[in-house]
């Protein structure tokens, strides 16, 4: 039992003796500036996504105002347009027209990346648009039906 009981008390001073180690000065020191040097490469790398963060949120935010730039410009040109529209001859009415369907095509392609208060803006304005349209057809008495019939010659 008493070489027992020696093994027991020289394990535990030798336990003391490691831990005792382990919270020296210097040992805490090298731990402590390897913490250090950890939470320095965290913080920059959390600097770097959050610098692509920024830059991606800018690019959406910029391609954002292009958008509402593009749309705005377009809904002044079908309101300024609809008025001269209204008092157009037939030639000027065919100019107008082929315009409004050049830029109309233009906005469809890029409407996939709007929001969705610019779409419904969007929306509102060729229904502007296609009322000015009827409204010069009514005047110009040549409103333009598109019939695809199939027709048998006997």
């Amino acid at each position: 039992m008493n070489i027992k009981s020696n093994f027991k008390i020289w394990g535990l001073v030798l336990t003391v003796g490691a831990f005792t180690f382990a919270c020296d000065a210097e040992t805490r020191t090298e731990t402590n500036s390897e913490v250090d040097e950890a939470q320095t490469e965290v913080n920059a790398e959390l600097n770097e996504a959050d610098a692509e963060l920024n830059e991606a949120d800018a690019e959406l935010n910029d391609a954002g105002a292009e958008a509402n730039r593009e749309y705005s410009e377009f809904s002044a040109w079908v309101d300024a347009n609809s008025t001269r529209a209204e008092t157009a001859t037939e030639e000027e009415w065919k100019e107008l027209k082929a315009e409004y369907k050049r830029r109309e095509a233009e906005l469809d392609a890029k409407s996939d990346t709007w929001d969705d208060d610019t779409r419904n803006g969007w929306e509102r304005v060729k229904d502007r648009w296609n009322r000015t349209e009827n409204k010069v057809q009514e005047r110009l008495g040549s409103i333009d039906v598109d019939v695809d019939v199939d027709r048998k010659k006997n």
